[in-house]
C-alpha cells in the first residue's frame, strides 16, 4: 500500500513540477496552427503589402526594405521571395483551409503582377508602382553606391528576364489563379506570358537570359554582354520547359508542344563531344555554341552544376518522351565529371561547407577551362566595382566567398536512377507522362516547396511558439544588402520581418495539416 501511495505521489509530483515538458509533448491542434497563419497572414498582408505585392525583407520600424538589394517604398519584388512565391504560398493556405482571406491576398499579389506586367509580356526582378522613372534612379543608386553590387541590378534594361525563376513564377501563379475557376480576368495577362516564352525561344531551342535581346553592357575587359547567351544557369531552361508542359497539361496548349521538344533536343545540342561531354551555365551564339562566360566570375568554360542538372533534365526528358535519344549520352556526361573530380586527399584546399557529406558524392571545380580540362578558381581584388575586378586562374588559393568554385555532385545518385531507367519497360517509365495522354490534368494542390523544418509536431511547436510574442518570424539581413547606399537612416536592424521566414514556416505547417489528415 505504501509503494502504491509512493507511486502516485510521484506521478503527481511529476506532473506538478515539469508542467512544460508535457506541454512540449502535446500534438498541436489545428485550432492553434489555423490561428498562427492567419496572424502571421494578416500581418503581412494588411501591414506589410504593398499593392497586394512584397519586398523580401523589411525593418520592423519600415524606415528601410529590401528586395535582393535596398528597395524603395514603391516598389515590390518579383525574384522569390517576393511577390510570386507569397502569392503561391496565399493560395497553398487556401487549398489547405477554404477560409478565402487567402484567396483574396493571393489575388491582390496576382494584380500587382499583372499591373507590373512589361509590354513584351514577361517580368523585370521588381515593379516600382512610381513608374520608369524611378526605377532608373533605383538602378543608378546601385550602381553609383553598392561597392559589389549584384550585376543583373546594376544597370536598367527595360526588358523582362528569365534569371532566378522570376518570369516563370509569375507566369505560374497567373496559370494557377485562371486553373481555379477560369475566371477570364487572368487569360490576357496569362497568355501574354505564354507568349512571351513562346517568341523569346532561339530556334535552337535554347533561351536568352533577357529578352528582347539587349547587348548594352559590354565588361570593362571587352567581354560581350552574356545576357543574350543561350542560358542553364538557374534553372532557366529547365523551368521554361516544365511550364510549357504544364500548360499543355492543364490548359491543352497545343502551340507548346513543338517548343517543348525542340527545348528538349536542345539539350543534347549544347553537350560537348568526348573528352568534355559536359555543359556550360551559358552558351555563346557562335557556331559551335560553345560555353561562354556570365558575370566577370563566371568564365566561359564547363560546368560541374550545370551537367549535373542537364543529366537530371535528360532523364526527365525520357520519362516524358520514353525516346532512348536522351539517356544515349548520359554515360559520357559521367565520365567527364569523373574526370575532373577533385582527389578527395586535396579537399582540404577548399571550405569544409563545400565539402561532399555523403558517400558517392564527388567534389568538382565549379568551371572547368575548354579544351585543357583544368579546373578554374575565382578571385577578386580589394576595392569596389570600379576600382577592382574579378580574374580566374588555375590557383586554388584566395579564392572568393560569394560564389563557390566548388561544387559538391552526387554522381552515385545520378548513377543509380539512370540505371534504374536503363532497366524500366519503357512503358513503365512513361506511365503518367502528360505528353504522352490528351486529357487535361489539375494542376497540383500545393506549390509552395520552401521547407524551414520538416513537418513534425516538435518544428510545428517552435513555429508556433516563435510567433507569441511578435507577429511576424525575423529572418537575418542577407550581408549584400548591408551595404549603407542612401535609400533610408543609416541604421541597419537587428532583424527583419522575413518573407522568406514566412513562406518556409507557412509551407511547414500547411505540410503538417496535411499530413495530419
Amino acid at each position: 500500500m505504501k509503494k502504491q501511495i509512493l507511486s502516485v505521489l510521484s506521478i503527481l509530483l511529476t506532473g506538478f513540477c515539469v508542467p512544460g515538458h508535457a506541454e512540449q509533448r502535446q500534438t498541436p491542434s489545428d485550432t492553434e496552427i489555423l490561428e498562427t497563419i492567419k496572424k502571421a497572414s494578416e500581418f503581412m498582408v494588411e501591414t506589410v503589402s504593398f499593392n497586394g505585392g512584397y519586398l523580401w525583407n523589411y525593418a520592423p520600424d519600415f524606415s528601410r526594405m529590401w528586395g535582393e538589394l535596398e528597395a524603395k517604398p514603391t516598389m515590390i519584388w518579383i525574384e522569390p521571395p517576393g511577390t510570386p512565391a507569397m502569392g503561391h504560398v496565399f493560395l497553398d493556405i487556401y487549398h489547405a483551409t477554404g477560409d478565402k482571406y487567402y484567396w483574396r491576398a493571393a489575388e491582390a499579389a496576382a494584380r500587382a503582377l499583372i499591373w507590373g506586367q512589361l509590354p513584351c509580356g514577361g517580368w523585370s526582378y521588381m515593379i516600382d508602382f512610381a513608374g520608369e522613372a524611378s526605377l532608373k534612379d533605383w538602378h543608378k543608386k546601385v550602381h553609383d553606391g553598392y561597392s559589389w553590387p549584384a550585376y543583373e541590378h546594376q544597370y536598367y534594361y527595360g526588358n523582362a528576364t528569365f534569371d532566378d525563376d522570376v518570369t516563370i513564377m509569375a507566369a505560374e501563379l497567373l496559370l494557377r489563379m485562371y486553373l481555379e475557376n477560369y475566371d477570364p480576368v487572368y487569360k490576357p495577362a496569362l497568355d501574354k506570358a505564354i507568349d512571351f516564352v513562346l517568341e523569346s525561344q532561339y530556334p535552337i531551342g535554347g533561351w536568352p537570359q533577357r529578352y528582347p535581346l539587349r547587348y548594352d553592357h559590354p565588361e570593362k575587359d571587352g567581354s560581350s554582354d552574356y545576357t543574350s547567351f543561350i542560358t542553364i544557369n538557374d534553372g532557366i531552361l529547365t523551368n521554361n520547359i516544365k511550364f510549357l508542359i504544364k500548360c499543355y497539361e492543364t490548359l491543352g496548349e497545343q502551340r507548346v508542344k513543338e517548343p517543348i521538344a525542340r527545348a528538349m533536343g536542345c539539350v543534347l545540342l549544347l553537350q560537348g563531344g568526348n573528352p568534355q561531354a559536359g555543359w556550360g551555365l551559358q552558351h555563346s551564339l557562335d557556331i559551335d555554341y560553345s560555353p561562354a562566360h556570365a558575370r566577370p566570375f563566371e568564365p566561359a568554360g564547363y560546368a560541374s552544376q550545370g551537367t549535373s542538372a542537364m543529366i537530371e533534365n535528360l532523364m526527365y526528358f525520357y520519362r516524358m518522351t520514353g525516346n532512348t535519344k536522351y539517356l544515349s549520352r548520359i554515360p559520357d556526361a559521367f565520365a567527364w565529371l569523373e574526370s575532373i573530380a577533385i582527389p578527395e586527399s586535396e579537399w582540404r584546399d577548399f571550405d569544409p561547407r563545400r565539402r561532399p557529406r555523403r558517400p558517392g558524392q564527388i567534389l568538382c571545380p565549379t568551371f572547368v577551362e575548354i579544351g585543357t580540362n583544368k579546373g578554374l578558381y575565382l578571385h577578386r581584388t580589394l576595392g569596389d566595382i570600379r576600382t577592382g575586378h574579378y580574374w580566374v586562374d588555375y590557383d586554388r588559393s584566395n579564392l572568393i566567398e560569394h560564389y563557390s568554385s566548388v561544387r559538391t555532385i552526387d554522381l552515385e545518385q545520378l548513377k543509380s536512377e539512370y540505371e534504374e531507367l536503363s532497366r524500366m519497360p519503357v512503358e513503365e517509365v512513361t506511365k503518367g507522362s502528360p505528353l504522352k495522354t490528351v486529357e487535361l490534368a489539375p494542376y497540383p494542390k500545393y506549390y509552395s516547396r520552401w521547407f524551414a523544418t520538416e513537418p513534425t509536431a516538435e518544428n510545428v511547436r517552435e513555429i508556433i511558439s516563435a510567433l507569441k510574442d511578435k507577429p511576424y518570424w525575423p529572418g537575418p539581413l542577407p550581408s549584400v544588402s548591408r551595404e549603407y547606399i542612401g535609400f533610408g537612416p543609416d541604421h541597419l536592424p537587428d532583424e527583419v520581418i522575413s518573407s522568406w521566414s514566412f513562406i518556409r514556416n507557412i509551407t511547414t505547417l500547411i505540410h503538417y495539416l496535411e499530413k495530419q489528415k
